[in-house]
């Protein structure tokens, strides 16, 4: 496996942002181990306001290819939020450590992750992004503050949110 020494760049549109910071807010606080994963990204992301550009940034409802471990299969799956993911073949959930590490990622990135359960290091390498599917659940953001020292800080309960 490819050694990765920094980790690219984060992209996301401030609607899956916003909607992700509120779930991963949300599981820090029931004490899920990979919360602190998907928050920590969250935090170095830079958002817009704008939908990505056709097939160029992982976000949530593309269907993104991707390669695990620099193994030769191209696998695929459309990436989606944490609370609409079935357990199927075609999805995987924006918030499983898979899933976090391939957010905001562009065609060619590679992105390091350990997995909590076995103490495991992955890469995963992003081979093609398609563009997102149309949601009928597409409400204007809600505005977070940035994520700055969030492990330091009380965290906020859900009705505060």
């Amino acid at each position: 496996m490819g050694a990765v020494r920094k980790r690219p760049p984060i992209t996301l549109p401030t609607y899956d942002f916003d909607r992700l910071v509120a779930f991963g807010l949300a599981a820090y606080q029931r004490g899920d181990p990979d919360a602190d994963f998907l928050l920590s990204e969250l935090d170095r992301a830079v958002t817009f306001a704008a939908p990505p550009p056709l097939g160029g940034v992982v976000v949530v409802t593309c269907r993104v290819s991707y390669r695990l471990d620099d193994e030769p299969t191209v696998h695929a799956r459309r990436l989606a939020h944490p609370s609409s993911a079935v357990d199927s073949e075609e999805e995987i959930s924006a918030a499983s450590l898979l899933g976090v590490a391939m957010l905001g990622l562009r065609r060619g990135d590679r992105m390091p992750f350990r997995d909590n359960a076995t103490g495991r290091e992955h890469v995963v390498e992003i081979a093609d992004v398609e563009p997102p599917r149309s949601t009928d659940d597409a409400v204007p953001p809600r505005p977070f503050d940035r994520l700055l020292s969030w492990s330091s800080q009380p965290v906020p309960a859900a009705d505060q949110l």
